[in-house]
């Protein structure tokens, strides 16, 4: 894959990892949300947003050519994605959008209308609204063979008497009523029948939903418990892959890959990782180094190479830790980057890192001191075996 000559050329001063800055100037740029992709199946378009004076829109970054251009143009006024991440003003529904690398479009959510909007003409089309009452909520998918997008949706006067109504100062942080929310739904729309389908109901939030394989899908609900959830696509059931413990907490992200779900569970014991197979229920795990702070599973789409994103103990940056062998008492664990400050809060300032590209580059976000935000790289990766004794 040619990657223009353009894009500023780094290295990690820690491991002396080649990097490229894919992205800079004013604003925070981010990628769709890490568990889905946000590169075109041929490997020449990146979708990312900016948050800027107070607007959010999607663009397309061509790696071939350096050249980005703006391809939403939104305006509902409450984008904020509740309670995960911070108000970026007016556009798009923040980290709600999903690409269908099938039929190379974007879907996103201005306000209640689901727009498309393809990767190569920029044709804009509305593809359907959801009723009044209910709210777009969650981190949404494209089925693998690009028939179907799936999505989250909640009970809208419940939700704003939580967080406020659109253009007024949104209430935000973690400590709200997650037990109230009623009628939440995950629900499917096919692309050529027009068919919507209701696949879940709880009365809990769920917070992101992506595909597990070419019929199932994983979702999320920290309300109920933190745990895995698992269903296919005709939905009416649920269960649980891998259960909340004492010994090792419960998971927040997990990545569903080509050879099992790859997970982190923050404890107060520690961190640990681990990997379960949805077929089986089979879990390995094993437990981060001491200095690990908050942590998220990395997501490489094969499921052959484990990365973990971690808050390292006392220095406020983020690192990135591979696992190359694991041996219980003697896991051996390799630094990728060193210790990266990054700005802002929440879901605009975690690397979220994602292989891309044949496996040969780990997309992240990161720090950019020259903007004092947050931008695009890619991580160099093409030296990484696969991780030993993982059982994959």
């Amino acid at each position: 894959m040619f990657i223009s000559a353009l894009f500023p050329r780094l290295t990690d001063l820690l491991t002396q990892r080649r990097v490229i800055q894919l992205t800079s100037g004013p604003g925070f740029c981010y990628p769709l949300y890490y568990f889905i992709p946000s590169i075109s199946r041929d490997g020449r378009y990146l979708v990312f947003h900016r948050a800027h004076a107070g607007e959010v829109q999607l663009y397309r970054l061509d790696l071939t050519t350096a050249e980005t251009v703006q391809i939403t143009h939104a305006d509902y006024p409450q984008t904020q994605w509740n309670p995960w991440c911070t108000d970026a003003g007016k556009g798009v529904l923040d980290h709600r959008s999903a690409l269908n690398v099938v039929r190379d479009e974007v879907i996103y959510f201005n306000g209640n209308e689901v727009h498309s909007v393809h990767l190569h003409t920029l044709e804009d089309k509305i593809r359907f609204v959801l009723p009044a009452d209910r709210l777009p909520t969650g981190q949404n998918c494209v089925s693998p063979d690009g028939q179907w997008f799936f999505y989250i949706h909640h009970d809208r006067a419940l939700y704003e008497s939580i967080y406020g109504l659109p253009g007024e100062p949104q209430k935000s942080g973690y400590d709200y009523p997650r037990h109230r929310s009623r009628g939440t739904k995950l629900a499917g729309f096919h692309f050529d029948t027009q068919e919507q389908r209701t696949l879940i109901m709880m009365n809990a939030p769920l917070h992101h939903v992506h595909p597990c394989g070419d019929d199932h899908l994983v979702y999320s609900s920290r309300a109920t418990e933190p745990t895995i959830l698992y269903t296919d696509y005709a939905g009416g059931w649920y269960t649980h892959l891998r259960t909340q413990t004492e010994e090792s907490g419960g998971t927040c992200h997990y990545c569903a890959t080509q050879a099992g779900i790859v997970y982190e569970s923050n404890h107060a014991s520690g961190v640990f990782g681990g990997v379960v197979w949805p077929e089986t229920k089979k879990t390995v795990e094993f437990k981060l180094p001491p200095d690990s702070g908050y942590t998220h599973a990395g997501f490489d789409p094969e499921g052959k190479r484990l990365i973990y994103e971690r808050m390292v103990k006392g220095s406020g940056a983020h690192d990135l830790i591979f696992l190359e062998e694991r041996a219980p008492g003697q896991d051996r664990w390799r630094p990728l980057v060193g210790s990266w400050p990054t700005y802002g809060n929440l879901q605009k300032s975690h690397h979220h890192p994602r292989l891309v590209l044949g496996g040969q580059w780990i997309l992240i976000t990161a720090g950019d001191s020259a903007s004092q935000s947050n931008h695009l790289f890619l991580v160099d990766a093409s030296d990484l075996p696969e991780s030993q004794g993982i059982y994959l």
